[in-house]
């Protein structure tokens, strides 16, 4: 029985599940050379190159003045809070610290870790463990021997999650009052939805329709859209919207200086930088992403309505 109860938990398998090793990856798949892997290791180093292949240089953006965002608190209760609904069925990043400890010891280590989230916010300093990642290949659709139909999803420390969700809500609560997130996005937003964004495009569509008009309809989607993000570029943006000061310092340090490896089975490809992007899996990711691509609307003459990074533009 796991220490600290008494009976069996209603998420106990759900735990011991996220002990092990995602068994869904693929044995083999095809190296460059066209010859297919014989070991989890050639898997794990295969799919370490295809993400390496992701990334992109950085390009400049230019800042703007505006409201701003400039500090986050970390009280103990706010902490405790976070670690009080935390699942505990999740899988714990390279650390090896899983969240079942922190909410077990969530009394304790409230206080600790928020005098550690202050120091770091204030500083600008993350540890070297929030930087890296074990990554788990996720297989989409397609040849199961083409590594090109493998999502990445990033297994990252529990206590910097806990860090970017505090800062989440930050920043979330200063969009919102602010009206800063395009009208026409959809995504990771409160209050709108996939059936908000179909059921507005039909209404327009239908409205169209009914006025004798013929629609011409462009479906987008980003090719590899959070890996391919250009961290330098996302800086300047995050500035024009408002974030600055140690805010937007802390947010480049989580950004930059990653490294990530790729697991399959319990077998580990060697560690390499991620050069670009945002990781697959993190708290802050979805929403930096939406910031990224907020004036997208502004710049399409067009109607258009967006979902994340998918978009669909349209004209009659």
């Amino acid at each position: 029985m796991l220490k600290g109860f008494k009976t069996r938990p209603k998420n106990f398998y759900g735990y011991i599940r996220s002990l092990q090793t995602v068994k869904d990856a693929a044995t083999v798949l095809q190296k460059p050379d066209s010859s297919l892997t014989t070991t989890d290791e050639e898997t794990a180093e295969v799919l370490k190159n295809q993400y390496q292949k992701i990334f992109v240089t950085n390009i400049t953006g230019g800042i703007a003045d505006g409201p701003s965002i400039e500090n986050v608190s970390y009280g103990s209760s706010k902490v405790l809070h976070k670690l009080q609904r935390m699942r505990t069925d999740g899988s714990p990043g390279p650390d090896g610290l899983h969240p079942m400890v922190l909410v077990i010891c969530a009394a304790s280590v409230a206080e600790p870790l928020a005098i550690m989230f202050q120091e770091s916010f204030q500083s600008a300093i993350l540890p070297s463990d929030w930087k890296s990642a074990n990554i788990v290949p996720i297989f989409k659709q397609g040849d199961k021997t083409d590594p090109n139909n493998y999502r990445p999803v990033s297994l990252t420390s529990v206590p910097c999650k806990i860090v970017e969700s505090i800062i989440k809500d930050s920043i979330t609560t200063f969009l919102e009052q602010n009206h800063i997130i395009s009208y026409s996005q959809h995504g990771f937003t409160k209050g709108r939805s996939c059936l908000a964004n179909l059921l507005e495009s039909l209404e327009q569509w239908t409205h169209a329709l009914d006025n004798r008009y013929c629609m011409d309809i462009l479906y987008l989607d980003y090719r590899k859209a959070f890996d391919s993000v250009p961290r330098q570029c996302l800086i300047h943006k995050l500035s024009t919207l408002g974030c600055q000061g140690k805010l937007l310092l802390w947010v480049k340090s989580f950004l930059y200086n990653r490294k990530m490896r790729v697991g399959v089975r319990g077998s580990y490809s060697s560690w390499f930088d991620m050069l670009s992007g945002i990781f697959q899996g993190s708290v802050l990711g979805p929403i930096l992403f939406l910031l990224y691509v907020n004036k997208l609307p502004s710049w399409i003459l067009s109607s258009i309505k967006m979902f994340a990074d998918d978009s669909k533009v349209w004209s009659h």
